[in-house]
């Protein structure tokens, strides 16, 4: 819904921004890795995600592209909710999350608080095989194709069956938008 703010740092604490953005003021929730990057009268574009929950909408902001790949795949994960996505980004960079998915580093992840035994060992079997699926397309997934396997995991998707049919559909049109993809996905079926 919302992709991104522009607007007015007006404070920053260490997991909680608040943005001006014409006259609005927006309650952002953020890593460290992001809320450390900002100071209170700067003006900075946020990328955002909207996380829509029975009682609570809340808005979370993130500095980069991969910050926001990174909580929207760990969000999907079994047992992994928003909070212990956001502790992840705020311990290590996605590109230390994933070389330790990569090398299957279970003990790195401990690490993290409210990573533990079975939660890591899990993360990785769930990641570790969507990297590898990833890799053997040519590439990693990014922007509106990444988003695209993200929106039919959603839809009850595995993880390996959304790659597949999103690297199916872009073989046929590389230049279809992202509602374009889902829909041809679906139609696959």
């Amino acid at each position: 819904m919302y992709n991104h703010l522009r607007g007015t740092v007006v404070s920053v604490l260490p997991a909680k921004i608040i943005l001006e953005v014409g006259g609005v003021g927006y309650e952002l929730l953020a890593p460290l890795s992001t809320t450390g990057k900002l100071r209170a009268g700067g003006e900075f574009l946020l990328l955002t995600h909207l996380l829509v929950r029975e009682d609570a909408l809340t808005l979370y902001a993130f500095i980069t592209e991969e910050e926001r790949h990174l909580f929207r795949r760990l969000i999907n994960l079994s047992g992994i909710g928003a909070t212990t996505a956001n502790q992840i980004l705020s311990a290590v960079s996605p590109a230390e999350f994933m070389l330790a998915i990569e090398k299957q580093d279970a003990s790195f992840l401990k690490k993290i608080k409210g990573i533990g035994e079975k939660t890591a060992k899990r993360i990785i079997l769930e990641l570790k095989g969507a990297k590898m699926q990833l890799d053997a397309g040519g590439g990693e997934l990014r922007g509106v194709a990444a988003d695209a396997a993200l929106a039919l995991e959603t839809l009850g998707m595995s993880n390996k069956e959304a790659l597949a049919k999103v690297e199916k559909v872009l073989k046929v049109d590389p230049t279809l938008t992202l509602e374009a993809i889902v829909a041809a996905a679906l139609q696959d079926r």
